[in-house]
């Protein structure tokens, strides 16, 4: 498996709006297209991926983006 983390320190992501950042049209931001996230988890998808979110608001949030290895069955 190959994992990428990516992490911030910014304002952090409300717990009940975590399980809509992926939808299409959605924008946990001001202004924000909703398509950016959308893009992102469909192309994890596509490539047997998983995305786990996880937020502490006013702490930050953690994207832990997960793809199994070529050859390598997906769980």
């Amino acid at each position: 498996m190959f994992e990428l983390v990516v992490t911030d320190t910014g304002s952090g992501i409300e717990e009940d709006l975590i399980p809509r950042l992926f939808e299409p049209d959605f924008s946990a931001r001001q202004g924000g297209s909703g398509l950016g996230l959308w893009i992102v988890g469909q192309i994890v998808e596509k490539h047997r991926g998983y995305i786990e979110v996880a937020s502490s608001p006013g702490c930050g949030a953690e994207f832990r983006i997960q793809f199994p290895l070529i050859g390598e069955d997906a769980s």
